[in-house]
């Protein structure tokens, strides 16, 4: 694959069709962003991205921050490349020359570099990690910025956090490298080094986080899989990643008195044996129509992803029902066929759902049931999923307008509750593990209030990286986001300006967004919207936009 011999317009199609083959029956994995190689148009650079999605285990990720991930990124990839060439001496071939599939930025160059040589059991003279002299850049060209993240570059030295010397990454990379072939072990052996690593580069640049312009393609944003507590944090505890979201509300017009109660956990940090007794409720007498619905669903989707052919081409494959033709008073040459490209693309389904405590009793139970049926039917179809919910942690009794009221600061101190962030699946995860978790969606007291616009923003930020071109969020809520102490503070119409704002972004990135109103109409937020007013309609409404989304372009429409 060499700059001479190959077209740039189909290098991206070459890329990706190796990485699909040489990572058959791998699920898609998190984009390297700045850990990514740097040279294009080299084989190399084709099968550094094969190793990766081949031999990296998504299921680590979860154990590093943002800011931590990058290192332990850079490092992975020296793993994943040892073992792809071990496995076929052609990788081993293409990936022997480190420099050339080094990232972009010094600090990240000199460290994969090193990882490369430790990892694979060489015994080089010490090499120099820390304060590398910097690394020319190469520029990408426009069909590898749509497979690979923009390069997040910029380690500028200066007052460090962290005392960190080159013998202690060596000494680090040496014991990684009698884990290379058990990603667990050697994901526990890194760990340390790329925390001290993060500590020590603390002070770099850290670019703001949106969901337009590179992120279109999946730029790196946060760990989809980061479980997260916040409890009991000081209020004046800050971090780069606080930093970050508060850019974050500043560009959106919002504000958050603090973030120290927030909660963001999967499942099953809440879940409770009685959990698994409300589930069980679910399978009642009408889950049999419901069950026709998805099967429905399914079909629908199944029939839109049969093959599609252009018969009597020039050129493509040889059509041997046409090669009478070949012969004869009058020959034709158009005995070929052509596959058409699948009307439905590989795509990365989000379900958001309102866990208020107005979003009880039967509603929370059909939406419950239009769930488990819809992500097992996407799973079927071989479109992945992802479920999360969103409410508020606190009622009455609320720290945070207590701490306010008593010591009141800004007129508009901003979001005045914590919000509690559930992620039941992620889109990695079989349903078939994830499912008893569902039981926490059906307890009435784990939720109060619902802050709409931060939820949806979360929700964003998470399906943006995923690998899938085509994105569908899809929300399930009962009206208008309120939280009572917010909204006595900063006025009725702060959240709801907020959740605007988030949907105007949303609306102009890659995702797709879609709501579906459950008693309440929506439509005065979002553009596709529906609104159902009986509960067993939930599943009907979910299973037909869905659909829609997901084989053709859906009209704006609002449906009571």
């Amino acid at each position: 694959m060499s700059q001479a011999s190959i077209d740039p317009s189909r290098a991206t199609e070459l890329v990706a069709a190796w990485t699909r083959t040489y990572a058959a029956g791998h699920s898609s994995v998190k984009p390297l962003g700045a850990a990514s190689p740097c040279n294009t148009f080299s084989r190399g650079e084709a099968d550094a991205l094969a190793a990766w999605r081949r031999w990296h285990d998504p299921d680590q990720d979860s154990a590093f921050s943002e800011q931590e991930w990058g290192w332990y990124a850079l490092i992975e990839r020296a793993r994943v490349e040892t073992l792809a060439s071990r496995h076929l001496p052609g990788m081993a071939s293409n990936l022997m020359h480190a420099e050339l599939t080094a990232p972009d930025d010094s600090a990240m160059a000199a460290l994969y570099r090193a990882s490369r040589i430790l990892l694979a059991g060489q015994s080089p003279h010490p090499p120099t990690i820390l304060q590398a002299p910097p690394v020319q850049p190469v520029s990408r060209p426009a069909w590898l910025k749509k497979l690979l993240t923009p390069s997040t570059a910029g380690t500028r030295q200066g007052a460090r956090l962290e005392n960190l010397q080159d013998s202690d990454i060596l000494h680090a990379l040496a014991a990684a490298s009698h884990h290379v072939e058990n990603d667990r072990a050697f994901r526990e052996s890194v760990t340390p080094i790329v925390k001290r690593l993060a500590r020590y580069y603390a002070d770099s640049h850290q670019p703001q986080l949106t969901l337009h312009g590179s992120s279109r393609h999946g730029s790196a944003e946060e760990d989809p899989d980061a479980e997260l507590t916040a409890t009991g944090r000081p209020h004046d505890a800050r971090t780069l990643e606080d930093e970050q979201i508060e850019r974050d509300d500043r560009q959106h017009g919002y504000a958050v008195y603090s973030r120290a109660w927030d909660e963001q956990q999967p499942a099953s940090f809440w879940y409770r044996s009685d959990d698994a007794i409300a589930l069980k409720q679910l399978d009642m007498p009408d889950r049999r129509r419901l069950r026709q619905l998805a099967h429905r669903l399914q079909r629908r989707l199944m029939a839109a992803r049969l093959r599609h052919w252009s018969f009597d081409q020039d050129e493509g494959r040889l059509d041997s029902r046409r090669l009478a033709r070949l012969i004869g008073d009058n020959p034709s040459q158009r005995v070929f066929r052509v596959e058409q490209q699948a009307p439905v693309p590989e795509a990365c389904v989000t379900l958001l759902v309102d866990q208020s405590g107005s979003m009880r009793g039967e509603r929370r139970r059909m939406a419950a049931i239009a769930i488990d049926l819809a992500v097992h039917t996407l799973e079927l179809c071989k479109i992945r999923c992802e479920v999360l919910g969103f409410t508020t942690r606190f009622n009455a009794d609320n720290p945070l307008a207590q701490q306010w009221q008593a010591a009141p600061g800004a007129e508009i101190p901003g979001r005045l509750n914590a919000v509690r962030h559930i992620i039941y699946k992620t889109p990695e995860q079989p349903w078939r593990r994830a499912r008893q978790n569902l039981g926490l969606l059906l307890r009435e007291e784990l939720g109060h209030e619902n802050i709409d616009g931060e939820a949806l923003y979360w929700a964003a930020k998470r399906l943006i990286r995923q690998p899938q071109p085509r994105k569908v969020l899809i929300v399930l809520s009962d009206g208008a986001p309120y939280d009572k102490a917010t909204a006595q503070a900063n006025g009725r119409e702060f959240l709801e300006q907020h959740l605007r704002r988030v949907i105007q972004e949303i609306d102009q990135s890659a995702i797709t967004l879609a709501a579906i109103g459950t008693g309440q109409d929506v439509a005065r937020f979002y553009r596709q919207a529906l609104t159902v007013r009986r509960p067993e309609a939930v599943a009907e409404s979910l299973f037909e936009r869905l659909g829609d989304l997901l084989t053709h372009a859906v009209q704006d429409e609002t449906r009571s």
